[in-house]
């Protein structure tokens, strides 16, 4: 079996990282597998994720279209994995043979942009671009938004975690609770206003009981989006994954305050790790946060809900704190790479019967 993903962009996401190491998995399980990225970004694909080459994954480079669809046809099956890439594989296949193609939905994209924007519409009719292609997905609430907005069937399959990477260190033992959070100016919907509201009126609140780190972004980058962290909230600035998972080893209450999460990777990696992890209520993160049991979900909407859970959470005793941590890791290991590579080359397999 034979199956390109086409995957744009320079990586570092969580879409990318999904793809990146479940094609990994696919190879380990027989898969002949290739990587198409632009020719201006693939350095930077390489760069971001070295095992691709250590592993021999084939990458191809493509300037537009026109390079993109000879490369397809030497698949069985190519997969699109974004909006932009959905059209893309779309103009390279016209004109030629017939041939498989899937679509690996990561989130509901029409969400990321303002309602009838080019962008917007983009988005929206990458469901439909490939009438006969398989879409899926790995989360049931984003399978259910994609059918009920776009009348198209989505498969499920599993999600996973890097455990090389995202794995537990020794349970911290400070008298402060570390709470950590990312931010990311870029992205809207994961409220970096919010967030960083949050974290100060957490030291503002807890600042002899609890420890705010913020991670994601420069303070250069913060100020250029209005966004000012005092010094009681320790700024790590942009991390590589190895680096996010070493800060999330030494957390002990991962925040995630984003309007909605399809997933919530980093919240799941953080759980990994051995954190807790507070998700937003709406959204996929309930298909694995039992709230008060191996995590927490709140309206992300409310400061009132977040700061009551926070505080809940940090009057625990410590043996409480203990069983959420251990609950947390154990659910986060249910989730790895050579689960979810199965889940889809069963599907793969389905496709080319």
């Amino acid at each position: 079996m034979r199956v390109l993903f086409v995957l744009p962009g320079r990586g570092g996401g969580g879409g990318a990282h999904s793809v990146v190491q479940e094609c990994l998995g696919l190879q380990r399980l027989g898969v002949e597998v290739g990587l198409a990225n632009g020719t201006a970004t693939l350095d930077d694909l390489r760069l971001a994720y070295p095992e691709l080459d250590a592993r021999r994954i084939a990458l191809h480079a493509y300037a537009d279209a026109a390079e993109l669809g000879p490369v397809t046809r030497r698949h069985d099956i190519a997969v699109a994995t974004a909006w932009e890439s959905a059209h893309l594989l779309a103009d390279a296949l016209a004109g030629g043979p017939a041939m498989r193609t899937a679509y690996y939905v990561q989130d509901y994209e029409p969400l990321f942009c303002v309602p009838g924007s080019p962008a917007w519409d983009g988005a929206r009719r990458s469901y439909t671009v490939h009438p006969d292609a398989t879409l899926f997905a790995k989360t049931d609430w984003l399978c259910d938004v994609v059918s009920r907005n776009h009348g198209r069937p989505v498969a499920r399959v599993r999600a996973s975690i890097d455990h090389d990477v995202f794995h537990p260190g020794p349970p911290r033992a400070d008298d402060r609770l570390a709470i950590a959070a990312m931010i990311r100016p870029k992205t809207p919907r994961r409220a970096p206003r919010r967030t960083a509201r949050i974290l100060e009126l957490l030291a503002d609140r807890h600042g002899d009981r609890l420890a705010p780190i913020a991670f994601g972004s420069s303070r250069e980058e913060l100020a250029a989006a209005g966004i000012r962290l005092s010094d009681r909230v320790a700024l790590r600035g942009p991390l590589r994954r190895t680096e996010v998972a070493a800060v999330l080893r030494g957390t002990d209450l991962f925040l995630d305050l984003s309007d909605y999460q399809a997933f919530g990777r980093t919240g799941l990696e953080a759980m990994a790790c051995g954190a807790a992890a507070l998700l937003p209520l709406f959204g996929g993160a309930d298909e694995y946060v039992r709230h008060w049991d191996n995590g927490l979900l709140v309206d992300t909407r409310s400061d009132d809900e977040i700061l009551a859970a926070v505080a809940a959470w940090a009057a625990l005793a410590p043996a409480a704190r203990l069983r959420m941590r251990e609950a947390a890791i154990a659910t986060a290991l249910d989730y790895s790479i050579p689960k979810a590579a199965l889940s889809e080359l069963r599907l793969f397999r389905g496709m080319l019967a």
